[in-house]
Parts: structure tokens; sequence; C-alpha cells
């Protein structure tokens, strides 16, 4: 294990792997139970403070190995299984119990601009959006992310949701998101959008 000083906020803390493959386990043996103990990791480093080697991380998997047994299937591969756990660790972007939006609007006030995307608005409040943005993609990996036309105005700090809808529109038009999906009216699903320069973001 090593220190790192990338300690991402309000994720839920996790002092043990034996509480990471509890948590993953608390409803049973579930579709995305791998993807939740590989979150639980991250969210092992974020409350110790450190950073697991592949050699600590095949440790944590012997054990939710272990502790997963009896609710395997009869037959079940370790290294079968194993692999699904790579897999889902290789997708996990976000601690567990993490919210992407306060994480990534934290990450935005406290890490530099995104290179070269920021340069190009003049506005100090499009540029903490789109930096927002930024950190979002970095969270949702290969996924697009959601952020609502509210959300963009309390990131933008003024209060036209009108406004913060045309300033998301402009980002679209500017070639700096992709529109994915639109949202639903009345704000129960947020537009889905990606972040144009994923060499940037994931490199």
């Amino acid at each position: 294990m090593e220190d790192s000083d990338d300690k991402p906020p309000f994720a839920t803390r996790v002092t043990t792997f034996k509480e990471a493959v509890q948590l993953s386990l608390k409803n049973g043996l579930t579709e995305n139970c791998l993807f939740v103990f590989a979150r639980a990791l991250l969210a092992f480093e974020a409350t110790n403070g450190i950073k697991l080697q592949p050699s600590d991380k095949k440790g944590a998997f012997t054990l939710w190995w272990s502790m997963a047994k009896p609710l395997l299937p009869a037959g079940a591969n370790f290294d079968e299984w194993r692999y699904e756990f790579e897999a889902a660790r290789m997708g996990a972007r976000s601690p567990l119990g993490a919210n992407a939006l306060s994480e990534a609007i934290h990450r935005a006030d406290t890490e530099p601009l995104p290179p070269q995307e920021a340069e190009r608005c003049s506005s100090p409040k499009i540029k903490r959006l789109i930096t927002v943005c930024y950190y979002l993609q970095i969270l949702a990996g290969d996924n697009p992310f959601f952020i609502g036309v509210r959300d963009a105005a309390k990131i933008l700090g003024i209060k036209s949701k009108f406004q913060a809808a045309a300033v998301l529109s402009g980002l679209v038009h500017d070639g700096i998101l992709r529109e994915v999906e639109k949202g639903e009216q009345g704000g129960r699903r947020a537009t889905r959008f990606r972040y144009n320069f994923l060499s940037s973001v994931m490199h």
C-alpha cells in the first residue's frame, strides 16, 4: 500500500476489507455486488488515505470470495469471478456513497482547470461549469453523466433556469459537451451529456 493525498470526499467510511465485503453482500449475491465491492474498496482508500496495490486488491478479492462462497452457485470458479471483479474495478470511478456532483464541484473548486477547454471562455462562471462537467466525466468513466438545469444554475451562481439552459446549450454548440439523452420535463430526469475531450479527461 502507498500513501495517497487524493482523498475523495463524501465517501462511505470503510475501514477494513471485511467491511467492504459486507457492504457488497448486504443485499445478497446481486448482479452488481462486485461493482459495489469495487466502489467500497475506493471508499476504503479514501477512508484510510492510501492507494491499494495489485497484491492488496487480489487479497481483498480473496476475502470476498471466501465470505461470498456460501452464496455462490455450485461450480463457481475463483478465476472467472476474479476476472469479473477486475472488470468491475476498472469501471468503478467514485467511492461508495460518493455524490458525483458534489465531488465534481469540490474538485472544480480545489483542482486545476481542464486544459485548453476552460481557456476558451472568458466568463469565470462558465469556466466553473465547464470544469465541473470535466470532473463529472472523469467520475463517470466511459459513461455519460447527468446534470440538470437547476444544478447548472447553482454552479453558475444564477437564479434563472432559462439562462442556465442557454449556457448548457452553448457548451453543446461549442463542442465542449455532447447531449446524449434529453431530460424529462419537470426535472424528473436530468439530461445526460458527454464531455467531448475524452483523451484529455481519461489520460
